[in-house]
């Protein structure tokens, strides 16, 4: 059956992260358990990682892009440690969503049993005089997001994943990756 593929707009072309949720089995054996999906738009800061005349072979156009050609922010780091701290071994894997297939392929990979999830950030005070802290109060980062899994729901219920951001930036940081849309 033949089909056809469009092109999206370049203002609708996005990254997609997947963080695959990896346990180990009784056997030893990593496993993933579950995926999270976010998407985050092209600017400025957050693109492909540019490459030297020298770096540009006939290799590089047939293996374009790679995942260490992907960009990746503070903001990717941010998720990835908050959710580490219940999966140590989940893993980033970043695709293009550059087609009509690409977001049929979304469509239907998110057309699966999930769960809902928190995905919470509070102020990192380490190293904060904490004489200055009593009596005030700091706003929090809460997202609901979606778990989603092949299997039984049961090992994903009700997780809330707690990380830390800069304290003198955190209202920056939160409006960010408020930006941020969870599938």
């Amino acid at each position: 059956m033949k089909t056809t593929i469009t092109v999206l707009p370049v203002h609708e072309m996005k990254i997609i992260k997947q963080v695959n949720l990896v346990i180990q089995n009784r056997n030893g054996i990593d496993v993933t358990v579950g995926f999270i999906l976010y998407d985050r738009k092209f600017s400025e800061t957050y693109k492909f990682k540019d490459k030297t005349k020298d770096e540009k072979d006939f290799f590089h156009f047939i293996t374009y892009p790679k995942q260490e050609d992907y960009p990746s922010d503070d903001l990717d780091s941010l998720i990835l440690e908050a959710i580490n701290s219940d999966f140590p071994k989940a893993q980033v894997k970043s695709n293009l969503l550059f087609s009509s297939s690409d977001v049929e392929y979304y469509e239907n990979l998110i057309n699966r049993p999930s769960e809902k999830a928190e995905l919470n950030f509070i102020p990192d005070f380490s190293g904060i005089d904490i004489s200055r802290l009593p009596n005030k109060s700091f706003k929090g980062f809460r997202k609901e997001i979606n778990i989603y899994v092949d299997g039984s729901t049961e090992i994903i219920k009700n997780r809330v994943f707690k990380g830390y951001c800069d304290f003198e930036n955190h209202e920056q940081i939160y409006d960010r990756l408020d930006e941020i849309y969870f599938r």
